[in-house]
């Protein structure tokens, strides 16, 4: 639709956000309407007031038509949307239209660049939308206190300890006043509060109460602190329009958030902390190491009642009277806390504290294990459905993102979405299928009864041979460090013509980011790195620093304890064939999938990817990938690479 009057082509007028003709005197459009025109580029022209650019790509138009149709008739969609093709331009605009009164919009990511982009994002939309940006309480806060350890600087930053802060008082207002109605990065906020002095976390929080929108980390709505950010915020659950980007991580991530591990040696290390304070508490942790100390020397799963027990014989004897758990908890949680202000660094009382309130969480999904090196008794979380069921059943719509969110039905199994409430679509790229080439080889294979030093070498041949034809930067992505490790050795003994710059297991992200940087100063270099790490998924490598990718092998999970009963527990509640697809085909092949896809980051890309595993030639295992990552076997690297390069 146009400018002009369909009727006598009178240039239209707007009037009260709506367009009508002083000609015919008609109404023709609401300026909340969405439509677009087809351009000579092939990019459509869109007159939605709250899109951020003048043209739409197709792809990205058909995203944004269904993430509005989910908002309207209050559904989730889950979106197994390539990169490129511009999710976050098109999912918010979609939010905020569908937003009522008294509702708010959540974006969550965990990635800081995604953070920016969904406040530049917002930022070219109508200055009557705007958006609070925050992170954690800890990365916002600009006291001394806030390079503690994580667990040791919540104590500190507790309602107690907020009592005696200088960042909470009188100040706070007048900052949050000037931060309602705004939207900025959270690095702006933070450094606007440090100049009032007043905590950024608090001010951006009470400013967000007006906020249309929430960019945020997924545990603000995924685990126990959504109840206090929600009473904050003045909201509940039903008045959330939700927005998760990257949602393959989300999982994962809800798992995350209930895993504690208690060793003896933190039993002893609170010991003789305890001594001083409290001579129960220390007798409770001398007995209870005392009572472990011969049972955590062979791996194993165990049941609640195996700790219970224990417990309970440590708080009979010795100096404890204590009359149950509970009450030790109590006396254990404000001495840890006293002990804590006088030493940041005596954690472990505060550790055993929060481990053995844990150990109560009741449910079949919850995982508890003894673990030999070191010893200790962990527990997990099998089944995030457990925390999240009960956030997508009562929040108002959703939609989920993801370029790898596949099979978008197991995230809506995994994640307890009923099935009959949710759409599932996928999208293609925007991108020319011509700059991405993949292969397959059949000639080796990572599988452990094949691994050895004539393989090893044979992955180093093959690798060479890739890299030595390739113009520009290659990586390599294997499916762990050990087996990366193995490979690099016999590459020494082979002619390759780049540098290696390969990744350390104990690098900082510093580290890990002027790794990346090296690769911009001459691109002749060769990457080597782990499927699932944070150089597979977590960077863009923009503007075509990567000219070729090779996936080294399938990154099944190792045998543990934890996969083995996740496998079981996943049969029991879905059946053995998705058991054995959800706990293990899936995970690896997502991790190559994150892999594969990090060289084409926009239409100008051009990669080669080599499927460096003859099990990728299988059907069992290509079946389950999806339907546009096309590829067949090569017999012949160097001649892939000549005719995708020069031809």
């Amino acid at each position: 639709m146009a400018d002009f009057c369909d009727e006598c082509g009178t240039l239209l007028r707007i009037k009260e956000e709506v367009r009508y003709c002083p000609k015919c005197e008609r109404e023709q459009s609401s300026l909340d309407q969405s439509f677009s025109v087809q351009q000579g580029d092939g990019t459509l022209r869109t007159e939605d007031r709250y899109f951020p650019f003048d043209n739409i790509r197709e792809g990205q138009k058909d995203f944004k038509e269904d993430a509005s149709s989910s908002f309207a008739e209050k559904e989730i969609l889950i979106a197994h949307a390539p990169t490129g093709i511009g999710k976050t331009a098109a999912v918010l605009p979609a939010a905020v239209k569908a937003k009522k009164e008294g509702q708010k919009v959540f974006f969550l990511t965990s990635k800081q660049s995604q953070h920016n982009i969904a406040i530049e994002t917002v930022k070219k939309m109508p200055s009557s939308v705007n958006a609070t940006d925050v992170i954690s309480k800890k990365h916002m806060c600009p006291r001394d206190e806030s390079r503690l350890p994580y667990p040791v600087f919540e104590e500190f930053c507790s309602e107690r300890g907020q009592s005696k802060c200088n960042l909470f008082n009188k100040k706070m207002s007048k900052v949050v006043k000037k931060l309602r109605g705004e939207t900025n990065h959270v690095s702006e906020i933070v450094d606007y509060c440090r100049s009032a002095n007043v905590c950024p976390h608090k001010a951006a929080l009470l400013a967000g109460k007006d906020s249309d929108l929430i960019v945020c980390d997924y545990n603000y709505i995924f685990s126990n602190i959504r109840e206090r950010i929600f009473e904050l915020l003045e909201i509940e659950l039903e008045d959330v329009l939700l927005i998760v980007d990257e949602a393959h991580n989300l999982p994962d991530r809800i798992r995350s958030n209930l895993e504690e591990e208690l060793s003896i040696g933190l039993l002893e290390e609170a010991f003789n902390l305890l001594q001083g304070y409290s001579s129960p508490l220390a007798s409770f942790m001398s007995r209870l190491a005392s009572e472990l100390e011969e049972e955590l020397d062979k791996k194993k799963r165990i049941e609640r009642g195996f700790l219970d027990e224990k417990i309970e014989r440590a708080l009979k004897g010795g100096l404890t009277q204590f009359g149950s758990l509970e009450e030790l908890l109590e006396d254990l949680d404000i001495v840890a806390r006293d002990i804590l202000e006088k030493d940041p660094s005596a954690t472990a009382p505060l550790y055993v504290y929060s481990f053995l309130d844990t150990w109560g969480e009741e449910g079949k999904e919850v995982f508890r294990s003894i673990q030999k090196d070191p010893r200790s008794i962990r527990i997990g979380l099998l089944d995030p459905a457990k925390y999240s069921e009960e956030v997508f059943s009562k929040i108002d719509s959703a939609v989920m993102m993801s370029g790898t969110l596949h099979p978008g039905e197991m995230y809506a199994d995994l994640l307890g979405i009923d099935r009959q409430e949710v759409n599932i679509e996928t999208y293609d790229s925007p991108f020319p299928e011509e700059n991405r080439k993949i292969v397959s080889v059949d000639h080796v294979t990572t599988a452990y009864r094949e691994r050895g030093l004539n393989m090893y070498q044979a992955y180093a041949n093959s690798i060479a041979d890739v890299a030595n034809y390739t113009p520009g930067n290659a990586a390599v992505f294997f499916p762990s460090y050990s087996l990366m490790n193995h490979i690099v050795d016999r590459l020494g003994m082979v002619h390759l013509e780049k540098e290696m710059k390969i990744e350390e297991r104990e690098q900082s992200k510093q580290e890990k980011k002027e790794l990346v940087e090296s690769l911009t100063k001459n691109r002749n270099k060769l990457l080597l790195g782990v499927q699932g790490g944070s150089l597979s998924e977590g960077i863009d490598y923009r503007d075509n620093l990567l000219s070729s990718v090779i996936i080294a092998g399938i990154p099944f999970p190792p045998p543990t304890l934890t996969l083995e009963a996740l496998e079981e527990y996943y049969a029991e509640k879905f059946g053995e064939k998705r058991g054995f697809k959800y706990a293990r085909i899936y995970p690896a092949l997502n991790r190559v999938l994150q892999a594969a896809g990090r060289p084409i980051r926009s239409k100008n890309d051009r990669a080669l990817i080599v499927l460096m595993d003859k099990r990728f030639n299988y059907n069992r295992y290509k079946e389950h990938l999806p339907n546009d990552f096309d590829y067949s076997p090569s017999d012949d690297l160097k001649k892939e690479c000549k005719k995708f390069f020069e031809g």
